[in-house]
Formats: C-alpha cells, structure tokens, sequence
C-alpha cells in the first residue's frame, strides 16, 4: 500500500488534466483516485450556492469514506487558469507542513507557488510563517483538519484552457513531489 492518494477529477473538467499529470508521476509514488464523474463547477446563479455548497460536502464525505485510516496523505489535485502563466497554490491547515513543502519545492518553482493556510477565517496568517494567506473552504472541517490522511490542496494554474502541455503536468507532478517531500513521504525515488 501506498502512503500517498493522489485525487483527481473532483471537478468533472479538471480530470483530463489529473490523468495526463498521473502518466508523467514516477510509477509507485502514489496512488491514484479518479472520480469520473465529479461535480461540476460551481454554481454562480442567484440561490445556487446552496447546491454548490451540497455538493462539495457531499462528494468529500463520500471520499473520506473510503480513504480514512488507509493513507497518511492525500493530494486533492485542482486545475485553474491564469493567462499570465504557469503557477499553483498549495493548501493545507497544517502551517509547519507548509514550511516543509515550501523548502521541498523544486529550484525556480518558489516564486511561481503560494501556500495557503486552511482555516476557519478567524485570522491571517502568521508573519513568520510559510503561509502567505489564509483560506476559507466548502469541504468539511472533518476531512481538511484531518490528521489521517493529512489534506493537502493543490492547485495548478495553466495559461490556456484545457488539459495542458507536457511542461504543465511535469510541473504539476515536481509539486506533487514537493508535497510528498515535505510530509515525509517521498520514499526512496522508484524510478
């Protein structure tokens, strides 16, 4: 058993992007959930967050139910667009883990990563932290506070539309790596 779980597809547009980042991981350095049929979007319509809002919860207990107590961590891999280039956030509640996968970030990525506190939104991150901002989230409390597995957010900005390039999913998967790294978890390199 693996003690990572890489999840993609969450959102039904972003699993093209999570398969092509799974075929350029090193074979055995995670383990892979595709959710096929995820949600989609959210809903932006007057009166349609509360669907949004169901939704979220809905599809991250149901996860949570079969992952609990099988995985230390786990990856919950996001696509965004950003046209002014390739960049991510990483999110997690865990501020001393976000120090050590800021340290584990490949040389040059630094300047193109934010980390991202998860929170209830009492406060702002802390000066001397790693995380430059605090985030509110729809998933439930119970699963991004969570010690087993650990959530992890990640977040990977293209600068076009659709699945990405190569570039894009080897920059997603040195990330994924980062993130495994900083956890403890990036065993001795399979490849």
């Amino acid at each position: 058993m693996n003690d990572t779980l890489l999840v993609t597809g969450i959102h039904r547009d972003e699993l093209g992007f999570g398969d092509r980042v799974a075929t350029v991981l090193p074979r055995g350095a995670v383990e892979v959930i595709r959710i096929p049929q995820g949600i989609p979007q959210p809903r932006r319509g007057p009166g349609e967050q509360f669907y949004s809002r169901t939704e979220h919860r809905e599809i991250y207990l149901q996860l949570h139910q079969q992952v609990r107590g099988r995985y230390r961590l786990m990856i919950d891999l996001h696509k965004g667009l950003d046209e002014t280039g390739r960049g991510a956030e990483i999110f997690c509640h865990d501020e001393a883990l976000l120090g050590r996968i800021g340290a584990a970030l490949p040389p040059g990525a630094a300047t193109r990563v934010r980390l991202i506190r998860i929170g209830t939104g009492a406060g702002a991150a802390a000066a001397e932290g790693p995380a430059e901002a605090e985030a509110r989230t729809w998933i439930p409390r119970r699963i991004w506070s969570g010690r087993m597995p650990v959530y992890v957010g990640l977040e990977v900005y293209l600068g076009a539309e659709g699945d990405g390039s190569p570039e894009d999913w080897r920059f997603a998967a040195a990330l994924v790596d980062a993130i495994r790294s900083g956890h403890g978890d990036a065993r001795k390199d399979p490849r």
